[in-house]
């Protein structure tokens, strides 16, 4: 068993104290990475580092680096204290600050962009994000079915402009998948 999978197993036991992912969220996560080869993502939503070592570890594999921003400083600091248990530090950069503010400074191209924090400003998040990812690109937005309604101008927005294709998948909480053109 690789080191950072016992974490990860620890860490299912705090899912609802944390809101992580689902390991089945994780697992597409990973998959998508190493489908499109991605060697730079920006992940939206840290907390205790769950879902960024599902992308740390895939992309580790690749060669690739992970930007993954959070607001609270302890919980960044949970996550980066299990990224360095894992030995998955060297390929994240762990940045504590509102989103709005740090995606501005991310610099890309990203392959791919996670979406998992405040759930009303994934728009937000994503417009900011956009001119950085590259085009072939792709977009996870999480919890797009239990918490739809805080986000319906995101869910508008990724359905109906042309710059992107988009699906729903009924994967744990709903996720919606888009890919830049």
């Amino acid at each position: 068993m690789k080191r950072y999978e016992s974490v990860l197993k620890r860490l299912e036991k705090t899912a609802k104290q944390y809101t992580n992912i689902a390991p089945e969220n994780g697992q597409f996560l990973a998959i998508l990475l190493r489908t499109i080869q991605a060697q730079r993502v920006l992940e939206v939503g840290t907390s205790n580092g769950y879902s960024t070592m599902w992308l740390a570890a895939a992309l580790k594999e690749m060669g690739g680096t992970l930007v993954t921003l959070e607001f609270d400083p302890g919980r960044a600091a949970m996550a980066r204290a299990h990224l360095t248990e894992t030995g998955l530090d060297d390929v994240v950069e762990v940045r504590v600050g509102n989103a709005l503010d740090e995606i501005p400074k991310c610099a890309g191209p990203f392959d791919l962009v996670f979406l998992d924090a405040e759930k009303g400003e994934y728009r937000q998040y994503l417009e900011l994000a956009l001119p950085n990812i590259r085009p072939g690109g792709l977009i996870v937005a999480d919890d797009t079915v239990t918490m739809r309604a805080e986000m319906p101008d995101y869910v508008d927005f990724v359905f109906n402009t042309p710059l992107l294709h988009s699906v729903d998948i009924p994967l744990d909480d709903g996720v919606i998948l888009s890919y830049k053109v």
